[in-house]
């Protein structure tokens, strides 16, 4: 058997293999899928693209899902190893008649983990819909009353032809993101971790070849492992790409770029082997973005940003003549946003950034092809692009861990806590509730409300819970974030503030007021992970 309540989770099915998720699970969430396709589109026999990363239990996995989608009245188009980015454009083109993608990938988690990510085409908005277990896969599951006969024929998982050729397209189209890579010369360095995003570098290679360029494009951590023996998964974690940055600097690379297991985020090192925060290349691409509408004749082009992503986000919007708005976190939301007001971009500060090219979903190959253009134009050198955006001190995001059986109902008691405490008058600051509780200090006379800064966009977001436009003028001293994990015991904090002392107060001062708050409620809060507190 299987974990059954993963069918609940919002983004997609994801646990510890085999435990929680195994071949069972597999079979049944292809079968539900189908059936979830089938009802959505109103027809039979829905095609719908599959792929893998290279977690040791995923040929497995793969393998059954591939079976589940064809017993459940669907069609399996299996692609074997592919990055998530992959699956999602590949389902955006329709490659072989498909309308929905399923990616067997448990993304920057540790190697015991697995799970499976699912995309369907919206033909009215041209965009994907993320298609949550909570929803389709739930309701099917639990209506599921037929006999227990395993079907006589549930077909293989490989393609009946070699001709797909998805890798091949994918990596040209994000090629054609940067024409000026033709010219171009030097070294870059490329750090999969050992995941599946190590199935584009020789493509990649043979593309700038094909049109002449000069770059050579070297690579860490490149054969695809499960085990990931080089690095966690996750290159957002502290010191995770120290090897990425060393063979930049021995190399004289002009940046390197660090993918996750599945490949749709990145993370750069400029060429001093500096990381690269991802709200300082979410400002750089919403400010090449932004720019690059303009030019075309977009007026007030809107860019997206994930609550959490530093105010130099807003202010490079700003600055470049855009409209910033802020989406709850998580990229059902943020492509939700972005598609409801049209947007030219869109991200989020744990490097996952979206384009309408890839059809309003994440893609860490296009974004880093979208950048290298842009340093191209600016002629200029990484840490020079990156640096000329003056980046705010920050906190980096720190996760307090809440050891309590009832984690749930103390991380919530604690932000009504935190809601109750900044909204009274002396604390001058507004409350901001988009996602769990962001505080944005100080109060000006001409916003009232913390409405009139974060204004709801009536025609397609009434309530305003998934986003916000973001109004001119309002600029915080300081401002802080604190909002709970829906699936693990963890509330996550993020402090910025415009001077570096105001931050490191800040932040240990909330630290404290966490874990005194867990400690009158019986639990205890155990810092997990210090962001840029500590080195």
């Amino acid at each position: 058997m299987f974990d059954t309540t993963l069918f609940q989770r919002k983004a997609d099915v994801r646990g510890i293999y085999p435990n929680q998720i195994n071949e069972e699970l597999a079979w049944f969430t292809g079968k539900y899928l189908a059936a979830t396709v089938n009802e959505t589109t109103g027809s039979k026999g829905s095609k719908i693209l599959v792929g893998r990363d290279g977690r040791l239990s995923s040929p497995n996995l793969y393998a059954a899902l591939c079976a589940g989608i064809n017993a459940g009245g669907g069609v399996a188009l299996p692609c074997g190893l592919a990055t998530t980015d992959m699956i999602q454009w590949g389902t955006g083109k329709r490659l072989h008649g498909a309308i929905a993608g399923a990616m067997v990938t448990a993304s920057h988690n540790p190697p015991e983990y697995n799970g499976i990510k699912m995309v369907i085409l919206n033909e009215k908005t041209g965009g994907l819909d993320i298609i949550r277990p909570c929803d389709g896969i739930a309701k099917n599951f639990a209506a599921d009353s037929g006999d227990a006969d395993a079907p006589a024929t549930v077909g293989a998982a490989f393609p009946g032809s070699a001709s797909m050729k998805l890798h091949e397209q994918f990596t040209a189209a994000a090629c054609e993101l940067a024409p000026g890579l033709s010219k171009d010369s030097g070294k870059i360095i490329l750090d999969p971790g050992n995941g599946v995003g190590g199935v584009f570098i020789p493509l990649l290679r043979d593309a700038l070849k094909k049109v002449g360029s000069k770059v050579e494009v070297g690579a860490v951590a490149e054969p695809i492992d499960g085990r990931f023996p080089t690095r966690p998964s996750n290159p957002g974690l502290p010191g995770a790409v120290k090897l990425l940055q060393e063979a930049v600097l021995a190399q004289g690379a002009k940046f390197g770029a660090a993918f996750d297991g599945d490949a749709d985020r990145v993370f750069l090192v400029d060429e001093w082997g500096q990381f690269v925060p991802g709200s300082s290349l979410l400002a750089a691409l919403a400010d090449g973005e932004v720019k690059a509408a303009l030019k075309r004749g977009v007026k007030q082009p809107v860019a997206i940003f994930s609550a959490v992503a530093s105010w130099l986000v807003v202010e490079t919007i700003r600055a470049a003549g855009g409209v910033p708005a802020a989406s709850r976190v998580g990229q059902d939301a943020l492509k939700v946003a972005l598609i409801n007001t049209g947007a030219v971009f869109g991200g989020e500060s744990s490097a996952h950034y979206n384009f309408p090219a890839s059809y309003c979903l994440d893609s860490g190959l296009f974004a880093l092809m979208t950048f290298w253009q842009q340093l191209l134009d600016s002629g200029k050198s990484t840490s020079e692009l990156i640096g000329s955006l003056n980046p705010w001190p920050a906190s980096g995001e720190i996760n307090v861990r809440i050891e309590s059986n009832d984690w749930k109902s103390v991380s919530a008691g604690l932000i009504k806590m935190l809601q109750e405490r900044y909204s009274k008058p002396e604390e001058n600051s507004y409350v901001f509730t988009l996602d769990g509780v962001g505080v944005f200090h100080p109060r000006k006379p001409e916003f009232k409300t913390v409405d009139d800064i974060f204004t709801i966009d009536k025609k397609n977001d009434p309530t305003g819970a998934t986003y916000r436009l973001i109004a001119p003028g309002y600029t915080p001293d300081w401002w802080f974030n604190v909002r709970a994990s829906n699936n693990e015991p963890l509330v996550r904090l993020n402090v910025e503030a415009q001077s570096s002392a105001d931050v490191t107060a800040r932040t240990y001062q909330l630290i404290s007021t966490v874990q005194q708050f867990c400690k009158e409620h019986g639990a205890v809060g155990v810092v997990q992970d210090w962001g840029n507190m500590r080195g």
